[in-house]
Order: structure tokens, then sequence, then C-alpha cells
């Protein structure tokens, strides 16, 4: 039978800041509505599918980023391989980086795109520039095509004294459109050199009030000068544990942080919050404010009327309970949800993939610019 709506009942919904029973109704692969309801099922052909979700912890799909390309070269697959192992992790939105060459025209761009024709979750595009080609035209020009995030490769800290930043600042402020700083391993930096680099961009992005994105690089615990909607940090896996605790010391405060599922490690050998805290920052670092980060909030990363029915769904009786808690925790290979949600549709249920082929979208229009975090 095809069913026109779904209820999702009986589950612990997950949030930033905390947990709620509740039931997500669920049509045409927007959540429309979250409440407690007991209406009675009905059956004919509006009949409504309802879904227990007892026991489970229901979250946002996570949002998760491939800063160095996703796909390599690999056939179809190692591509579903990679794609299942996302999905398996819980996550339903990849973003995806593209290195366009100076010889390519739109036709070449588009089909550097194709890669992802047979993507089981939805994904977005950003543009990777070397620093040399990040000029008002190579702006100019890429933002008219709709991308909103340019992944800037910074080689020197010098690099960074030669940009015409007055006049690209203006551009991508007229575009809603931020930046990403990329210190490429070819580079071969060492790590007093990248420091620099940050520190330099850091600097001049804050003097021009460019929106940037800073992978590898934490806030400072007592650092309130800095902006929280213009310097936003990505943290990699030897910070997420830092990372959280700041968000739990910050619960309800900004603090300008996300970062990937796959790369949150956490020593939880002495515990700083309870178990359902913990999850809550999960989803606050890696769904939600990673979807700010990338301009998909509230689209993506948000259990909301309104979002993508992207969810993810985990048995209560898994989390923290089957696990050496004299480790630091992977999340990689420990969160592992039992089913996954995407648009409304069962991509991975009872530990079983159940996707269409080609059935994830490419995503525009996003607005990087939208939301403090």
């Amino acid at each position: 039978m095809k069913y026109e709506k779904t209820v999702i009942r009986g589950g612990t919904l997950v949030f930033s800041h905390g947990t709620e029973e509740a039931d997500i109704w669920i049509e045409g692969g927007k959540i429309r509505r979250i409440s407690q309801d007991n209406l009675e099922k009905r059956e004919g052909p509006r009949a409504v599918q309802e879904i227990d979700a007892r026991g489970m912890y229901v979250l946002p799909g996570f949002v998760t980023t491939s800063w160095t390309s996703f796909y390599s070269g690999q056939n179809r697959r190692d591509y579903l391989r990679q794609m299942r192992d996302l999905v398996r992790a819980g996550c339903t939105t990849l973003v995806d980086v593209i290195f366009p060459e100076r010889w390519m025209d739109k036709s070449q761009l588009l089909y550097q795109q194709t890669v992802h024709y047979n993507s089981l979750i939805d994904y977005l595009w950003h543009i990777r520039l070397e620093c040399s080609r990040f000029t008002p035209r190579e702006v100019h020009l890429w933002c008219r095509q709709g991308y909103r995030a340019l992944h800037i490769s910074v080689c020197h800290k010098d690099e960074i004294s030669t940009v015409n930043w007055e006049t690209i600042a203006n551009l991508l402020t007229s575009y809603n459109a931020n930046l990403v700083l990329h210190l490429p391993d070819y580079a071969r930096l060492d790590k007093t050199e990248r420091e620099e680099i940050r520190l330099r961009w850091l600097d001049a992005t804050r003097h021009w009030r460019v929106r940037t994105v800073l992978p590898g690089l934490v806030p400072s615990v007592d650092d309130r000068e800095g902006d929280p909607f213009f310097h936003l940090f990505w943290l990699g896996e030897g910070q997420t544990d830092i990372g959280l605790r700041l968000l739990h010391s910050r619960w309800y405060d900004l603090c300008p942080i996300a970062a990937r599922i796959q790369d949150v490690r956490v020593d939880y050998r002495r515990k700083w919050c309870t178990e359902e805290e913990l999850l809550c920052l999960l989803v606050r670092l890696a769904a939600k404010n990673a979807a700010k980060t990338v301009g998909l909030y509230p689209q993506k990363g948000a259990l909301a009327p309104g979002s993508d029915a992207d969810i993810v769904f985990l048995k209560k009786e898994n989390w923290l309970t089957k696990i050496d808690l004299s480790t630091i925790l992977n999340f990689s290979d420990l969160l592992l949800p039992t089913s996954v949600m995407s648009n409304g549709k069962w991509i991975y249920r009872d530990l079983r993939f159940t996707p269409t082929i080609g059935m994830g979208r490419c995503l525009r229009d996003t607005k990087p610019y939208s939301f403090v975090i």
C-alpha cells in the first residue's frame, strides 16, 4: 500500500538542547507536525503509515563533509560501499568539493558532478580554488552560478596579504557566500606554519567581516572577542572532545563549532555529562551546527515542522551500554543506528539497506549567512 502520510509514534526525540516524548508526522518527505497524538489508525486509500519507535531515540540526520573530494575515481561498487558507510553512521547529507580547472566550461563542470548520480543521500557541492585564483573575477563567476561556499587553498601565509579583500568582501556579502580555509597536504606545512596561516586568515576575515570556516582550529574557551557570526570552527578528530565540553559549558550560549560525526572522539572515562546530554551535544555539533555552517539549516539538521524528514533511529538499549568506558569513544564505530530515513523514505531499516540507487538530490540555494551558531 502506498501511504500519503507517515507518523512515527512513541520515540524519544533528541534535539540540540534536550529530549521530548512526541510523535512526528511526515508528508511529502517533510516533517509537518511534532506533537503527541492518539488518533486511531485509518484504513483505505488515505491510510496513515505508522512506525513504532518505542524504546528508540529519534535524531535528525547528520551532515557530513568531504574536504578533499569524496569521489576519487573509484568504481561504482566502491562508491556505493562508501555511501553505505555514511548511512550506517547516520549521515543523510554530504557536502563534496569540486576542483575546477581553468580550461573547464560549464558543461565540463556539470560533468564533474555526475559522480553523485548514484548517491543514496542528498548532497551539496562547494568549489575549491588555489589562492592565486582567489580574485574578484573568480568569486563573481562561481557565486553567480549559485555556489555559496568557496574553499581557498593556502600554501604560505604571505599569500593572504596578496588577496584583494576589499572587492572580494563586497562580492561575498552581496551573494551571501562564505569561505573555507584549506591547508593542502601537498604544501607540507608544519604545525607552526599551519597555525600562522590560520591566525593571519582569521585576522584578515575579521577585519573585512567575511564569514569563514576554519577547519582544525578551536575557539578559545575564554575568547569572547571573536565574532560568532563571521567565524565558524570545524573540528578535527583531536579537537572534538574539547569542542563537546565547550558546548556543554555553553549549553544555551553561542558556540560556533561543528564537526563530522565520523570524527567525534570523546574521553568519557570520567563522566562529565549524562548519556542523553551527550546525545544532544552530538546532534548540536554534527547535525544542527554542521547544517548551519554549510547553509542548509533548517532544511537539514533539525527535527522541526518544514524540515526534510531525515531521521535516525537509535535503540536506547544500545546507547553507551555495551561498550568499554575505559577507552575513548569513537562514534564512527559506536553510534550505528538501527534505521535511517531520508526525505521520508527508508534507506536503511533494521540493519538492512533498502534504498533506490540515485535517490539522493543535489541541493542548491544554500544560505550560509542565515543563522548564528
